[in-house]
């Protein structure tokens, strides 16, 4: 998977903000359209340089993700929850569909060991994609080098990887800055739908982008990104509901930190008659092509 610099920059950015943001009076509007966009993008050229650890270095933390997205009548709905803790460091994702309680998929990178854990709820299990809820397989020999490749971040990535390029691409994408009454800071960026389908926050089949014309291509998908006062991340969202080319997309997405995380946000593991063995990369790539036709079925 390719490296996201980008993605790793604009959530240190945005975090460094507030240094500036921060100061407007409770409840103040700071500048809109063009001005936002000189405002904001004097900022980023101040500190892009300096925050590629922005998302590396929050550790110890839980983070939770709520996915959903409707194509005319078709829509799919998730949660994901996240902890990372330690040092070095163990993390666990759970993925729960809002659509079907038993679509579920839970993923545990122990610190110690050189193997990491799959759990798939009943319909996976059902479907013959393993024999047992519990398989184990070799760590990425990366290990965390790619930060956004971990599921607990990877969606939020995208949507940053989105924001910075609609910036890139067009300054007045920054359509406005507002000091919130309890001291935080909002600052919100239109994103065209096609980047938000070209980056693939939502991974959706060809389908539907092939039915993504010049209309929805265009469609702004406002991302809102609100900080503490101290400059801390609160949430990252994206929420857009708008009609092109003769269909109608509603989106929303939200990311935010959600507390401290310790060794009881990690999962316990059943014996191991239990688990499923997953011994190399062969092993590995049959799991996933079995997974892929569950989720596709």
């Amino acid at each position: 998977m390719r490296k996201r610099p980008t993605a790793i920059f604009v959530l240190g950015a945005l975090l460094a903000l507030v240094s500036a943001c921060g100061q407007a009076k409770a409840g103040t509007a700071l500048p809109k359209g063009d001005d936002a966009a000189d405002y904001v993008g004097a900022k980023f050229e101040q500190v892009i340089g300096k925050l590629g650890d922005a998302i590396t270095d929050t550790r110890d933390v839980t983070n939770s993700l709520d996915a959903y997205f409707k194509f005319d009548d078709k829509w799919i709905h998730s949660t994901v929850t996240s902890a990372r803790t330690g040092s070095p460091e163990s993390r666990a994702v759970r993925h729960r569909s809002q659509k079907n309680p038993d679509e579920i998929i839970d993923t545990y990178t122990p610190a110690d060991g050189a193997v990491e854990y799959t759990y798939l709820g009943p319909v996976y299990v059902q479907k013959g994609v393993s024999p047992t809820a519990w398989v184990s397989m070799p760590k990425p020999e990366g290990g965390l080098v790619l930060p956004c490749a971990w599921g607990g971040v990877l969606t939020p990535c995208r949507m940053a990887d989105s924001a910075v390029q609609a910036y890139e691409a067009d300054k007045r994408a920054v359509r406005g800055a507002k000091s919130l009454g309890d001291g935080k800071t909002a600052l919100t960026v239109n994103v065209p739908f096609e980047i938000f389908v070209k980056n693939k926050v939502e991974i959706l089949p060809p389908s539907i982008t092939g039915q993504v014309g010049p209309e929805l291509k265009k469609a702004a998908v406002p991302a809102t990104i609100t900080l503490n006062p101290d400059g801390s991340l609160v949430s990252f969202a994206m929420e857009a509901k708008f009609a092109g080319d003769g269909h109608q997309v509603e989106l929303k997405y939200e990311f935010r930190f959600t507390g401290k995380a310790s060794l009881q946000d990690m999962p316990k593991l059943p014996d191991a008659g239990q688990i499923t063995v997953l011994p190399d990369r062969a092993a590995m790539d049959e799991f996933y092509r079995r997974l892929g036709e569950a989720q596709g079925s």
